[in-house]
């Protein structure tokens, strides 16, 4: 059976990628009945992690939550997570790399109920880690989509890949019709102009972006930009860049020996006093003080 690859934590390491060594990965799952606890890692694919029983802490960047049966995360590419104080934890692990997202599953991922589950847009979750939960009298009805589909991908050398991605569909559409979202969802679906700005933004971070230049790319209103943006995320189109700046400063603080200021000056932040300001009014911490007690949290851990 594949296991995930553990070590003990060290600090300021790059992260353990944990998808596996295989030359076209399509899929992976794995059972972890009695799961340790785990380092800092990140995957190149997403995952999906479902705890069936007993109990651990869950550390993102945003700070630790209790991870208990019926949490489900989905954790987006590149998006740092641990586990901690695990107690007899029972975990499946799912990774659904862009291969199959972009190719077999990709009608569900553009719409439909399996949309929050496939693609999340993670407008409100400050860790980028979205957590939904299952009533435990549903966990019982749930484990044999869980066993068909590891059984299905262990079964064969090279997975039949069109029962694969049916068992998936199966457990995916379980879940997105039983399990409740623990983060506050927009009750309205997000304008198409808010998805391509927050596209734009997420993919230049470093750009010295304003929101004129931004709405010209859009070809849309600044005034009506910004409504939208708060519509939909809470906040304006250059807090949710400084939002995105801010978490992607901190992967960098845990899974790097980068300094602090260059780490800045790879957000988008060239000066250390912007940057020291910004970071500490997200995370309420400076950037030293943050990367030090989640160290600390590791090794203790």
């Amino acid at each position: 059976m594949p296991r995930w690859p553990l070590r003990s934590f060290e600090t300021f390491q790059p992260p353990v990628s944990s998808m596996p060594d295989r030359p076209d990965p399509f899929f992976f799952i794995n059972h972890m009945p009695e799961q340790d606890a785990t380092v800092e890692h990140h995957h190149p694919a997403l995952e999906i992690a479902i705890a069936m029983s007993g109990c651990a802490t869950h550390r993102t960047t945003a700070g630790e939550t209790p991870c208990t049966a019926g949490c489900i995360y989905a954790i987006p590419p590149g998006v740092w997570h641990a586990y901690a104080h695990c107690r007899k934890l029972d975990l499946y692990n799912c990774q659904l790399p862009a291969t199959l997202l972009d190719g077999p599953l990709a009608w569900a991922a553009e719409e439909g109920p399996l949309r929050p589950w496939l693609k999340p847009d993670p407008w409100q979750d400050r860790s980028q880690v979205l957590t939904w939960r299952l009533p435990p009298r549903l966990l019982t009805e749930m484990r044999p989509l869980l066993t068909g589909l590891l059984d299905c991908y262990e079964r064969h050398g090279e997975p039949h890949r069109a029962e694969l991605v049916g068992r998936l569909l199966l457990l995916l559409d379980f879940l997105a019709r039983r399990a409740k979202p623990m983060h506050v969802p927009s009750e309205e679906p997000v304008h198409s102009a808010v998805r391509r700005a927050a596209q734009e933004l997420r993919g230049d971070l470093v750009r010295a972006w304003s929101l004129p230049e931004l709405a010209e790319r859009l070809r849309i209103n600044p005034s009506y930009l910004v409504r939208l943006f708060r519509q939909a995320t809470g906040c304006a189109p250059m807090q949710f860049l400084a939002r995105e700046r801010a978490h992607q400063a901190a992967q960098l603080l845990l899974t790097t020996r980068l300094p602090v200021a260059e780490i800045g000056a790879r957000v988008g932040w060239e000066e250390p006093k912007q940057f020291a300001r910004a970071f500490h009014r997200h995370f309420g911490r400076s950037a030293t003080a943050f990367r030090r007690r989640m160290a600390a949290k590791g090794q203790q851990h």
